[in-house]
């Protein structure tokens, strides 16, 4: 894994490399055409002579060694050629303005030539006036200009290109030197937070990205604040259901050990030992049931409805014996994770037997094309619409339930939101306070 600096430092590097590598082109083309250019401008100024000279006769002709016609007439009417040295030849006649025997002597016909890389440029021609007389005529071009504003550009270059370097490299470090404060900070708050501290003090950044991370950080502290005190809670409830049961039994044992016990007495203890140990195994089997939430793995098969909730009333009524249940079976058939569909299903029920009065419980199925339906009604307490908005809290009992005779721990309808999550179930809830409960699961078919 790459550290950020060195990531940096690694793209700086290639900027730096790939713009250096842009400019060399730059400067390779810019000397090429300003070569291009010059031997161009030789040609034209060739081409010139060659049409001035090639409409004189010999005798103005002459006047190019007798009367200075080079500089007189010919740079007169082009000025180009005022910076060009310029000889002419014929026969013994001779106009030299540059005699470098060593740069003369590298001219040939019709091709331009250079010296000492490029310190000059040579072009000759043989040119015919109008008596069909031939001079040689060599043009010179110094090329002193060129280079030294090729040199200017080059040095132009290399002096910006290190200023940059030195500019951007401090501004890099300086760059680094503040995401290493900011990243610092990152980690102070990391150290100094707990779950006993989930308190966040904000530092001052300079980028808004690391704001932008720092509101998140504290956003999942919030998420996990509330979930951590959700945690806390749930195991001060749980402790306290599971203390209730316990000082209950211990309490029933300690009468059992009295030599005068009655037997009514015995028996009603044993029964009352077996009613809490029956409560806990129920509290511990939801409680591991939602501990378990997130490991859970799903073994769809293929399901008969009616068969499932006959399976659950058959268990239920070996605990609750004297609750009338009445079933209208209707075949449903579905594809789903069996095991769960009962645990969701036997909560139901069991909720409606607890909380119905001892009156009967009517089941219902309904199948239609696009959805199963199971409908659970009881004739009990009922629920406001306050009761209604804390169904699904772990613990919560509604305040007209909370009395001996009706034994539950706050559990049920959390595992029953657990699992129509899990198997994506609909689920609608009537209930009006001292009327009753209705329940509706509705199973979409795919």
């Amino acid at each position: 894994m790459r550290s950020l600096s060195k990531s940096l430092k690694k793209s700086y590097i290639v900027l730096v490399s790939f713009f250096s590598l842009i400019f060399l082109f730059f400067l390779f083309f810019l000397g090429k055409y300003m070569i291009i250019d010059s031997k161009n401008y030789l040609r034209n100024c060739m081409k010139f002579l060659n049409y001035e000279i090639g409409e004189d006769g010999f005798d103005k002709t002459l006047e190019i060694f007798t009367k200075d016609k080079v500089n007189l007439d010919f740079k007169a009417e082009n000025p180009n050629l005022s910076i060009l040295d310029v000889n002419i030849e014929f026969k013994n006649y001779k106009y030299i303005e540059n005699d470098d025997e060593d740069l003369l002597s590298v001219a040939k016909n019709n091709k331009v030539m250079n010296t000492h890389f490029y310190d000059y440029l040579i072009l000759e021609n043989f040119i015919k006036d109008a008596d069909g007389n031939q001079l040689k005529v060599i043009l010179i071009k110094n090329m002193k200009e060129e280079k030294l504003f090729f040199k200017k550009i080059v040095f132009f270059f290399f002096i910006t290109m290190g200023l940059a370097i030195i500019l951007i490299s401090f501004s890099l470090k300086k760059f680094l030197n503040k995401i290493y404060i900011q990243l610092n900070n990152l980690k102070n708050l990391n150290t100094n937070i707990t779950l006993e501290n989930l308190n966040i003090i904000k530092p001052t950044n300079e980028f808004i990205e690391f704001d932008n991370i720092i509101d998140s950080y504290e956003e999942m502290l919030k998420r996990l604040e509330i979930e951590n005190n959700k945690q806390i809670e749930f195991i001060h409830n749980a402790s306290h259901e599971l203390k209730t049961p316990l000082f209950i039994i211990n309490s029933y044992l300690s009468l059992l050990k009295r030599e005068d016990l009655k037997k009514d007495d015995f028996n009603n203890s044993l029964f009352c030992i077996q009613e809490e140990v029956t409560e806990m195994i129920s509290l511990v089997e939801k409680l591991l049931f939602i501990a378990k939430t997130n490991k859970i793995k799903l073994a769809t098969v293929d399901i008969e409805l009616s068969e499932v909730v006959l399976k659950v009333i058959s268990q239920l009524k070996s605990i609750y014996p004297n609750i009338e249940i009445i079933f209208k079976p209707s075949y449903a058939n579905l594809i789903s994770d069996e095991a769960l569909i009962k645990i969701l299903i036997k909560n139901i029920i069991e909720n409606a037997i607890k909380y119905g009065n001892s009156k009967p419980i009517e089941i219902s199925i309904f199948s239609y094309e696009k959805e199963n339906i199971i409908e659970v009604k009881d004739n009990g307490i009922g629920m406001d619409k306050e009761d209604l908005n804390h169904l699904y809290d772990r613990f919560y009992r509604a305040k007209n339930a909370k009395n001996k005779n009706i034994i539950g721990h706050g559990l049920g309808m959390s595992v029953v939101k657990t699992i129509i999550t899990l198997l994506n179930i609909d689920i609608e809830i009537h209930s009006e306070k001292n009327t009753g409960t209705t329940v509706k699961l509705i199973f979409k078919n795919k």
